[in-house]
């Protein structure tokens, strides 16, 4: 169900529309929340706090624009009392540059990927290069399509005894080229293409 739809519902009195947004943000906002802190029980109590105010305060609240804004702003303000960085509650205080933030891009975080990615996909296409045909067609039949090293002969038309050769010494000039690029990231690559 689309975020809006789920308020609708929630501002109905719809308490699985509350339960819906709940499960579909929970994991999303303590992520958030652990970047202003390590407290799990703080944020864990931010959260509780977030959505029994929603419920509470259903009928007065407006159908916000962005459903998703509004539960990170909604969240943001109840963490960051709870820590105390807005003890006059003041909203630029909500704002200023003494609030700890702490961001570190972990290698499965999305634009790490998408970086690492890139940058594999530009050592593959120059890999790619350094393979004979044969080799790359060899490599494609065992890794991409995996077959068999008697499979590979048979369509290559040569014996299984060439094939593994074949494909061993595409493994070879692998490490020649790049001592850094490892047989898993072409395996990888391989899967992604």
């Amino acid at each position: 169900m689309h975020d809006n739809e789920l308020w609708y519902s929630y501002k109905e009195g719809d308490v699985k529309a509350l339960e819906g947004l709940y499960e579909k943000y929970y994991s999303p906002l303590t992520n958030y929340g652990f970047k202003f802190t390590s407290d799990h029980a703080c944020i864990e109590e931010s959260m509780q706090d977030l959505f029994l105010k929603l419920w509470q305060n259903r009928e007065r609240i407006a159908q916000p624009a962005v459903v998703k804004q509004y539960l990170y702003l909604s969240f943001r303000r109840i963490l960051l009392r709870k820590l105390e960085y807005n003890p006059s509650r003041h909203e630029e205080e909500l704002s200023g540059e003494h609030i700890p933030f702490q961001f570190d891009l972990i290698p499965e975080h999305p634009v790490v990927k998408k970086e690492r990615m890139a940058a594999l996909i530009i050592k593959a296409n120059t890999l790619h290069s350094t393979l004979t045909n044969r080799q790359r067609e060899a490599v494609f039949l065992k890794y991409y399509e995996e077959l068999s090293y008697e499979e590979i002969a048979e369509i290559m038309h040569m014996n299984t005894g060439a094939a593994n050769i074949l494909i061993y010494r595409a493994h070879e000039r692998l490490r020649e080229q790049f001592r850094d690029f490892t047989l898993l990231q072409l395996l990888y690559l391989l899967k992604q293409s």
